[in-house]
């Protein structure tokens, strides 16, 4: 649409649009613990300043301090057809990764770009999540007996964008429905050719545990292979 480079969660992890991100998980961080709005608004101009649009969290979990650092920006709010889609959506994707934190928690640990990076990222996306649920987090929405406090926060949510933000700023997008005219028609640029993409699916998020789960067998099958050496080596060692 002609709008990049845009800002995603991705960028702080992968880099993908070849902007340095190596401090953002510190200042979304910072931004997540602020109390001062003064501050707030620094924070999310220095993170915001090389980007020209953005999409998902963290950046969209600021919508007060992106409509007074940036007053003429347009929005867009993605919604499902129901909370109810939206919860089965969470429960498809982000509560798989949370359930399969085992694996996770070893892939953090590899000294290599981008695992040193998802540590950081871990910390920082759990205290802008509490900061957005009073307190709570991803485990907690997880938890099917929240299920439905968890749907009304979504539902709370949708009605707060829609109340701050202007209506001639605000497009309502529904996810399964709206497509490419939608968008370029609100944002007054020309209807691309291509089909409109579908990523981030459930099918995606299945696959990339997968591949999780590989690298952290991967790594303790490596760490196990050199203790057995280094055991084996001591007990030559010895009987010598």
């Amino acid at each position: 649409l002609g709008f990049g480079p845009t800002y995603h969660m991705k960028e702080i992890l992968f880099e993908e649009s070849g902007l340095s991100t190596y401090n953002d998980a510190d200042l979304w961080l910072k931004l997540a613990l602020a109390e001062d709005e003064t501050e707030k608004n620094k924070l999310i101009a220095t993170i915001l300043e090389p980007w020209n649009s953005g999409v998902d969290w963290p950046m969209s979990a600021f919508p007060e301090q992106l409509l007074k650092v940036y007053p003429d920006a347009k929005f867009i709010l993605t919604m499902r057809s129901s909370a109810e889609a939206w919860y089965n959506s969470l429960t498809g994707s982000i509560c798989k990764i949370e359930a399969n934190n085992w694996s996770v928690s070893i892939v953090r640990k590899i000294p290599l770009f981008p695992f040193t990076r998802m540590k950081r990222v871990n910390i920082m996306m759990g205290a802008v999540v509490r900061s957005q649920l009073e307190g709570d987090n991803f485990v907690h929405m997880c938890d099917l007996a929240n299920m439905e406090a968890t749907m009304k926060w979504y539902d709370d949510w949708n009605a707060r964008i829609q109340r701050i933000v202007p209506k001639d700023q605000l497009l309502v997008f529904k996810t399964g429905e709206d497509g490419y005219e939608k968008l370029a028609s609100y944002l007054g640029v020309a209807v691309p050719e291509k089909p409109y993409p579908s990523v981030n699916s459930t099918r995606e998020v299945k696959f990339a545990l997968v591949q999780i789960r590989l690298v952290a067998l991967l790594v303790v099958a490596v760490w196990l292979f050199f203790l057995v050496t280094l055991v084996r080596g001591i007990h030559r060692l010895m009987n010598e």
